[in-house]
């Protein structure tokens, strides 16, 4: 065996010694740089400006936390304004159901603004209230919300009608106790006989309860 023979190394064994040489060059080279740099002569920082820059910082920290509870306490002024709180109608105080606005109706314990906006929107629709048991008819008002709130509900006048002889389909349609098809009927009659004398005229007719003329009654004229 030559002493080549021992210089022979197989693939594998030289990838890794080339490794091995090459981590021992960088340590080597990360002491020597590291022991030039502690042997220079590096000027301490002077202890009062470390003091000063320390005072500086906690001063900063202290504007900062200054601000953001300001900007906290004005958003949170912004987002949660007071509101004046709804003044109520004490016993014995009433409110005349067809003239009342929304404020008029949130008045009436048991009342928010939800069931007032129902309240008027159906009695635009309706034309005036002719009975304040029409009410019930309000989604959302049960027998309970409804004996609460009548003690402070008073109903004066007479409801608007709809001409029945000279309304059109819309008009008559639009109205919420007559149907899609009780509205056709009329129109039907008026073209083929003419004008609908009284409401006795449609108690004729299949397509109209005895229910329904009982609610109509209030609510259409025959001029």
């Amino acid at each position: 065996m030559s002493w080549k023979d021992y210089l022979y190394f197989q693939k594998q064994d030289r990838n890794a010694i080339i490794l091995l040489l090459f981590l021992i060059v960088l340590c080597g080279g990360g002491f020597i740089i590291t022991k030039l740099v502690k042997d220079k002569n590096i000027p301490a920082l002077n202890e009062d400006y470390i003091t000063e820059f320390d005072t500086f910082q906690s001063r900063l920290k202290t504007i900062e936390a200054e601000e953001n509870q300001t900007h906290s306490d004005k958003t949170y002024t912004q987002s949660y304004p007071e509101y004046a709180r709804q003044e109520k109608l004490n016993s014995g105080e009433i409110i005349e159901l067809n003239k009342a606005d929304t404020t008029d109706l949130k008045k009436i314990p048991g009342i928010g603004t939800g069931f007032a906006n129902r309240i008027v929107k159906y009695r635009n629709l309706l034309g005036g209230y002719a009975s304040i048991n029409q009410l019930k008819e309000v989604w959302g008002v049960d027998d309970d919300l409804f004996d609460k709130i009548t003690p402070y509900i008073v109903l004066q006048g007479k409801p608007n009608q709809i001409a029945i002889n000279k309304a059109d389909f819309g008009q008559l349609n639009k109205h919420p106790y007559i149907s899609y098809k009780q509205a056709k009927v009329i129109l039907d009659i008026r073209d083929r006989k003419g004008n609908i004398e009284s409401i006795n005229r449609l108690t004729l007719l299949e397509e109209f309860t005895e229910n329904d003329i009982n609610r109509l009654k209030d609510y259409i004229s025959f001029d």
